[in-house]
């Protein structure tokens, strides 16, 4: 942490402290220096304040020079009784005037006999104001006189400079939503009849809030705030949509008209004929159950034959049920047991003739592959086809090598 200390006539005051400091971390400081008074020693009129973190070899240097004697002051460059001071009403020097007794103000303007300045100053303080004329203006005679802004479409305006024409809530960076909305006056929006809100960026009616094919705000189930709905939600229970008209978590009423669906649609379910009577609605036949307006649910089931309805409901202002039920079921095909055996049995024919098929063929091919190979070696033979090569004689036949031949 660094220690800031103010070096001033040689005296060290430590003014701040911060902790927690890196290399390359940025702080800023304030120095006021107030001279109270002028030295007696004209030595003194030029002094060195140093201001520096302790730890560092570095320091901020200011030179002070202590104006203690003006040229201007001079009575050679003194302009008595000034047109500049309202009427010669006080002297000229050193850029303002130095009223006359009985006068007060900047240009000597005030009548100040019969009044006390500091009462005619206690005049232009707004309540609970620290400054005179809301720091945003002058205080002549007891009298703001409110300072000119740069911009000539903003406004200082009250008898304390209080007020003014910019200062109020925005709305998507226009004042008061822009004037087709409101205007800012005196620091406040004053909306036009059609809004409100801080910056008129909310419509007073609720129409926003309200679904086409419905007079109530929200669905009953939200708020309707600035034009917008804000759904109720609870621990089972969470509205959404434009117009809270959706609840995917609430438990709905589906399996309570179930049963009369059935029964009043398809002559089926667990209720009997005089039960069917009780139900307190009449569904309204359509080709195809689904969602087409805001608020409805769709709802689907399936019944004992495994056969899928369908039926869609939804609440009217007394929170009856209107039901719009799909006339017809979505029933799966039945099995047909007999073409499933006949595929099976056809399927064992195919699999066995091919299996036959394939078999006849390897014997072909084995077959003429012995017979190639049989007239191979038929012709390869070389013994005479007169004789039997398997014949052999009965006698044999000895020569006698020493035999010359005699």
């Amino acid at each position: 942490y660094f220690f800031f200390l103010f070096l001033f006539r040689g005296d060290r005051k430590k003014t701040n402290e911060c902790e927690g400091l890196k290399v390359g971390n940025s702080v800023n400081f304030e120095a006021s220096i107030e001279i109270k008074k002028c030295p007696k020693n004209k030595a003194e009129w030029n002094q060195t304040i140093q201001i520096y973190p302790v730890g560092l070899n570095e320091a901020l240097v200011i030179d002070l020079e202590i104006i203690c004697e003006c040229r201007c002051e001079k009575p050679w460059n003194e302009e008595r009784d000034s047109d500049k001071c309202t009427f010669g009403n006080g002297t000229y020097q050193c850029g303002i005037c130095s009223c006359y007794d009985g006068r007060s103000g900047i240009n000597c303007e005030c009548d100040s006999k019969d009044t006390d300045p500091t009462i005619d100053e206690t005049k232009c303080f707004f309540i609970n104001e620290t400054k005179p004329c809301s720091g945003r203006g002058i205080c002549h005679c007891g009298v703001c006189e409110c300072i000119p802004r740069q911009n000539p479409e903003e406004v200082v305006t009250g008898k304390f400079c209080e007020c003014d024409n910019f200062s109020c809530d925005r709305y998507e960076g226009k004042i008061c939503s822009g004037p087709s909305h409101g205007e800012c006056e005196c620091g406040k929006c004053q909306c036009l009849p059609d809004w409100t809100g801080h910056a008129c960026e909310c419509k007073k009616d609720n129409e926003s809030c309200i679904a086409p094919d419905s007079n109530q705000i929200c669905s009953g189930h939200g708020e309707c705030k600035c034009g917008v709905c804000e759904c109720f939600e609870s621990e089972d229970q969470r509205y959404s949509g434009r117009f809270c008209e959706d609840c995917p978590t609430c438990p709905g009423l589906c399996e309570d008209l179930k049963e009369c669906v059935q029964c009043l649609m398809f002559d089926s379910g667990p209720l009997t004929v005089e039960e069917c009577k009780n139900c307190s609605f009449i569904p309204v036949e359509v080709s195809e159950a689904e969602v087409e307006e805001p608020g409805q649910r769709l709802c689907v089931f399936r019944d004992d034959d495994d056969c899928k309805f369908k039926f869609v409901y939804k609440l009217d202002e007394d929170n009856k049920p209107l039901v719009w039920a799909q006339r017809t079921k979505d029933c799966p095909e039945p099995i047909n047991i007999l073409a499933i055996v006949l595929g099976v049995i056809g399927g064992i024919v195919l699999v066995g003739l091919a299996l036959l098929l394939i078999w006849k063929l390897l014997t072909t091919i084995h077959d003429r592959r012995e017979f190639a190979k049989f007239e191979k070696e038929r012709q390869m033979a070389k013994w005479d086809t007169g004789e039997n090569p398997i014949y052999k004689q009965a006698t044999s036949t000895f020569k006698n090598p020493t035999y010359g031949g005699k």
